[in-house]
């Protein structure tokens, strides 16, 4: 609008004119990339699927436009862990596999793994994703019988229906994969077969008149196709007047003792009686099985003993015990007198073990986080993971803190959800004052240690964020708070 002094009279006639002026809104990064379905995840996998097989394609969006909105995928390496079980295509966010899982075997039934989405903004935001995989069951483990070869004595005037043996098998793999049938056969003489029949015992079923009988127990899954293991089971025929020895209990336990049981304890005492009038002397052997269960990797070992006229067996521990890797034991223990014809007979041990808090909370990496200059108090920052592997609660229950030490430079400035480990803000920060900031994160488990040493405190771990000098900022137009993981 002019003011009309041009012209004579010109106040009486004002000339205009108008414009259209066009803001462009640049965008700075202010959005993490966001995993909004990450609680939906419950991806499987199945075991023995070769390294790169598909598990899932995960996405994370962010609302900031061009360069500050593009998001890459990443895996976060988790504690403890050599290499990545998984990977991801940087671009899609196809999960695969990166290696052949073994469900039976150190992979376990459940795998958890952790996304990263970074956008490309500068400095860069990140969000994550934390979910398990389940590797589930093929039918990839045969029957393993809990003995090499079974060898029993039974008296020649033995009762028809007499239980004379129980064969056991056990089968690593799940539901039908993992449910046995046993068969008896005599693949030696076929007439054996007339005296015996399987029915979870070898039952006798007409009287003996031969001094051995070779069997031959099969234990197949109903798996498909099934698998199946044969044992060789020998019965040998003893004279009336001859006793076996006898146990005081056919069966003991099961007998609860603690993981951490330290190497050469004494976890139970047996006796058996030889059975001879005149000769106490026995001689046990505790029997190597097929699986760690059975004692295939020598766990225990048995110590005789005399005592008031007896000899016992004190069953101990020979190697460190491991709830997390093999939960509970089933052991054969045989004696054999010393007569004439020298008898045997066996028992079963049930050992369970029992968890105790001896693993360590471990944090996944972490690289840095950022926040906004001037977002108000609450606004969250980030959250933590930390992975405990002990196996009960609340052993394996992680609990998180800001830790409350002078060095410490963020303690004030941020405070932590107990459970969930989201850090959020607790003032409202002025990036010109201070750029960067030092926090300190433990994580706790909720049990007192079962560690050496431990003083009866949880199991901890820390995590820090690292303050950079304040250059790194002067050429940068937004306006951030960052936090660096060490």
């Amino acid at each position: 609008m002019d003011d009309g002094a041009c012209c004579v009279n010109g106040d009486a006639t004002i000339h205009t004119s108008t414009a259209v002026v066009v803001v462009f809104i640049t965008d700075v990064n202010d959005n993490k990339p966001m995993f909004k379905d990450c609680g939906t995840y419950y991806p499987k996998v199945e075991e023995g699927a070769p390294n790169g097989s598909p598990v899932i394609k995960v996405h994370a969006t962010d609302e900031d436009k061009g360069v500050n909105g593009q998001v890459k995928y990443s895996i976060v390496q988790q504690p403890n862990q050599k290499g990545t079980k998984f990977t991801v295509d940087e671009e899609t966010g196809e999960v695969s596999t990166n290696k052949v899982f073994d469900r039976e075997g150190d992979d376990g039934k459940f795998v958890s793994v952790t996304v990263k989405a970074t956008d490309q903004g500068e400095p860069s935001l990140e969000g994550v994703c934390s979910f398990t995989v389940e590797i589930t069951d093929v039918n990839d483990n045969p029957p393993l019988f809990d003995r090499q070869k079974y060898v029993e004595n039974v008296k020649q005037d033995a009762n028809i229906g007499t239980n004379i043996l129980r064969v056991s098998a056990s089968d690593e793999d799940a539901d039908n994969n993992g449910a046995i049938v046993y068969t008896l056969s005599a693949p030696y003489n076929p007439l054996d077969l007339e005296y015996f029949q399987e029915s979870g015992w070898i039952v006798l079923r007409k009287p003996l008149d031969r001094e051995t009988y070779k069997l031959e127990a099969m234990a197949q899954d109903k798996g498909y196709p099934p698998l199946s293991r044969s044992v060789e089971v020998q019965i040998d025929v003893v004279d009336r007047a001859n006793n076996p020895p006898v146990w005081d209990h056919v069966v003991y336990g099961p007998i609860y003792i603690k993981e951490n049981m330290p190497i050469g304890a004494k976890v139970v005492s047996v006796k058996a009686s030889s059975g001879i009038d005149g000769n106490p002397t026995v001689f046990y052997h505790l029997m190597p099985g097929s699986t760690a269960q059975t004692n295939k990797l020598h766990t225990f070992y048995s110590q005789q003993r005399a005592d008031n006229g007896f000899t016992w067996a004190d069953i101990k521990v020979n190697q460190p015990l491991d709830y997390e890797t093999v939960k509970e034991y089933n052991l054969t223990i045989r004696v054999e007198n010393n007569g004439l014809q020298q008898l045997a007979s066996e028992a079963t041990v049930f050992i369970m073990l029992e968890d105790v808090n001896d693993e360590i909370p471990l944090f996944t990496e972490r690289e840095q986080e950022t926040v906004l200059e001037g977002e108000p108090i609450g606004t969250k920052v980030t959250q933590v993971n930390a992975i405990d592997k002990d196996g009960t609660f609340p052993n394996n229950q992680v609990y998180y803190y800001v830790v409350d030490s002078p060095r410490n430079e963020g303690k004030d400035f941020f405070e932590i959800n107990l459970q969930s480990g989201e850090v959020f803000t607790k003032i409202v920060f002025d990036r010109e004052k201070q750029g960067a900031y030092a926090l300190e994160v433990e994580a706790r488990d909720g049990a007192p240690s079962a560690r050496p040493n431990s003083g009866g405190q949880p199991n901890s771990d820390w995590i820090g964020f690292m303050k950079l000098p304040h250059v790194r900022y002067q050429n940068s137009r937004e306006s951030k708070v960052t936090l660096y993981f060490i």
